[in-house]
């Protein structure tokens, strides 16, 4: 359960930095901690149930892609922050 509890804080948080605080750099640190959750969770569910360990993947491979697309927004949208906010589009 602490594996649940830990990747639903994680899950939660992503979105508000991103969107709310639009602060896609954190939100990529953020992801990073999401993922690792994710892998934690098919680790720890492989030993108890091999199929619900199997059903977090497509979930895993979900947000390897979405930390893929965070990154490029990142890279692609420098800088965030108080140098944005000086110079509002």
């Amino acid at each position: 359960m602490t594996l649940f509890a830990v990747n639903a804080v994680f899950h939660l948080l992503w979105s508000p930095l991103f969107f709310r605080a639009r602060r896609p750099d954190w939100a990529l640190i953020e992801v990073v901690f999401l993922w690792a959750s994710l892998v934690a969770l098919v680790v720890g569910l492989w030993p108890i149930d091999r199929f619900a360990s199997l059903l977090i993947a497509p979930y895993l491979l979900w947000v390897s892609f979405a930390a893929w697309l965070n990154w490029a927004i990142v890279r692609l949208n420098r800088p965030f922050g108080h140098a944005a906010q000086r110079y509002p589009a």
